[in-house]
């Protein structure tokens, strides 16, 4: 399926077309957002690069790990081959993609970009040298994911080194299976106005079960699930009040004086 078909699904169902950015713009930040390639600043070395063999080797390693902590020490070795100015070049790579949005939403985006790359590493690390945390012997979920990064990892490496797309995948992977989080942070906006939001513990994305027909997506694998309803910042508040008018009707309800 086309982003931007995806893009006009969205804006039928919840109805604010004409909310920033423009379709265009919307439908660049839709394919920035679900597709890990969008974003990737590989450059040419098919002569070189980094191995997509021991990329799928260690794959294989994640895919076969039993609990959360010991996908957890393969993450960290992983990610610790990388440097800080790796991490500040993924972000300024996704900077530049936007930076002729809406300043507003613009500066939204990118503040949720920055926690899903600097915060996931940075909690990443704390969490693999403390190791006092309290779940890390629970399984991880969908160890297909490792699977699919190996893959697409293989398919960027006929043109590019995945070097950055690796990158991004641990990070995500991080997230989603210790942390038990979605790939994007709580906050981050998409076009239209909606964001990715938690309720009760459940977290809500409004492009959830819109996106996963994009090649090599985080989507498929995301703990958050497809939101029923419209997931606009102001909606937080309304659920609060149905939720106070509920526990006042069921107080009633039972009340037996």
């Amino acid at each position: 399926m086309r982003l931007q078909t995806i893009l006009e699904r969205i804006f039928r169902f919840f109805g604010r077309k004409g909310c920033e950015p423009s379709d265009a713009g919307a439908g660049e930040v839709y394919s920035l957002l679900t597709d890990p390639f969008a974003v990737d600043p590989g450059e040419d070395t098919r002569d070189g690069g980094t191995s997509a063999a021991a990329i799928r080797s260690t794959c294989r390693q994640m895919r076969d790990a039993k609990t959360k902590g010991a996908l957890l020490h393969i993450l960290a070795d992983e990610v610790g081959a990388y440097h800080l100015r790796d991490l500040e070049l993924m972000n300024a790579r996704f900077q530049q993609k936007v930076e002729n949005l809406p300043v507003n939403y613009r500066d939204h985006l990118l503040e949720s970009v920055r926690e899903e790359i600097f915060g996931a590493h940075h909690r990443l690390v704390l969490l693999s040298r403390n190791g006092a945390n309290q779940g890390l012997d629970d399984p991880p979920a969908h160890p297909a994911y490792w699977t699919m990064v190996a893959e697409a990892c293989t398919e960027r490496a006929r043109e590019k080194d995945p070097k950055y797309l690796y990158l991004k995948y641990l990070l995500a992977g991080f997230t989603m299976f210790v942390l038990t989080e979605p790939a994007h942070p709580v906050g981050t906006p998409f076009p239209g106005g909606q964001i990715v939001d938690e309720w009760e513990g459940t977290y809500l994305c409004p492009v959830r079960d819109m996106a996963d027909d994009v090649p090599y997506a985080l989507c498929p694998y995301c703990p958050a699930i497809q939101s029923t309803e419209p997931t606009y910042p102001e909606m937080r508040a309304r659920r609060l009040e149905r939720r106070r008018q509920e526990c006042l009707a069921n107080y009633w309800t039972n009340y037996k004086g």
